[in-house]
């Protein structure tokens, strides 16, 4: 079994399935409901292959699929040792640790996941426009730089995306005000030296890119599309409320001082956050166990 088909494989049948409620532009943002990740068994383990490309450093930024982890008990020992070194695997992890450390970088997985799943079929599209080349997900969750940045092609012409990925159970629109603390802290200045960089690295794998006065303008703090990423509970507060509607509408202090026309929530319900966050850890060890098998 190689890890390089099986990714390609899970891709085409995530894109097959994922749906989106969207994009509904409301007074102060632009909002996607994402559903169809991990609602059967089939699209969870579909999920996890994905993830284990990230976790497995075979995704390059071109989107390409690029093994470098070997084959057989080769690839399952070096997947083991970083899903044990990234999500703690084997170890007995208190919530807070969860909430800390694993559930963020999962999270953060996930996220970068349906960007390669909207390279494949466009479902994204007035955020994300034709995605060129996307930045490697931080494998260390605390990290405190920009979870997400990319480019995109819109109408002939580069965008630059800027993501901020937030887990939180309860209270999803927190997690989208969160996410424009960190916006407003790009849009002053205060990241432009990281974005500045990832943009030009990812210039070279892409098929329209932005020039050397673009880059020095800083052209992403008045024309970067932001988006808040949020995963959550499709069940959430004391009682029992659905999942945020497609038409919800934000009016948290960080997220009104952001750009409306650029900023859009994308919002992942979950049945239960947890306990899915729970069983894709299971499931990634499985999978990195099946790459030793012989037919």
């Amino acid at each position: 079994m190689k890890i390089e088909i099986e990714v390609s494989r899970a891709l085409d049948e995530l894109a097959d399935s994922v749906r989106v409620i969207g994009p509904v532009t409301v007074a102060n943002h632009t909002n996607y409901v994402v559903t169809g990740l991990v609602d059967t068994h089939e699209q969870k383990r579909n999920l996890c292959w994905c993830i284990l490309g990230f976790i497995g450093n075979i995704i390059e930024a071109d989107m390409s699929i690029d093994s470098a982890i070997g084959n057989g008990k080769v690839a399952t020992d070096n997947l083991q040792r970083a899903l044990e070194k990234r999500l703690g695997v084997g170890d007995s992890l208190s919530l807070r640790q969860k909430e800390r450390k694993r559930d963020p970088l999962l999270q953060e997985l996930i996220s970068h996941v349906l960007l390669l799943i909207h390279q494949r079929q466009e479902k994204l599209s007035v955020w994300l426009g034709t995605i060129q080349a996307i930045s490697m997900p931080h494998l260390s969750p605390n990290d405190s730089g920009i979870d997400l940045i990319a480019i995109g092609s819109l109408y002939g012409a580069p965008i630059s995306i800027i993501g901020e990925v937030k887990a939180y159970e309860k209270k999803p629109w927190d997690g989208l005000n969160n996410a424009c603390k960190k916006f407003s802290e790009i849009v002053d200045g205060d990241y432009d030296d990281e974005i500045r960089g990832a943009l030009k690295s990812l210039t070279k794998q892409s098929d329209i890119s932005f020039t050397k006065e673009q880059l020095a303008n800083n052209i992403w703090r008045e024309q970067g599309h932001f988006g808040a990423l949020v995963g959550h509970d499709s069940q959430y507060g004391k009682k029992g409320r659905s999942h945020i509607d497609v038409n919800f509408s934000s009016n948290q202090g960080e997220v009104l001082k952001q750009n409306a026309d650029n900023l859009f929530f994308i919002s992942s319900p979950f049945y239960s956050m947890r306990s899915l966050f729970d069983d894709l850890t299971s499931e990634l060890v499985e999978l990195s166990n099946k790459l030793s098998e012989t037919l």
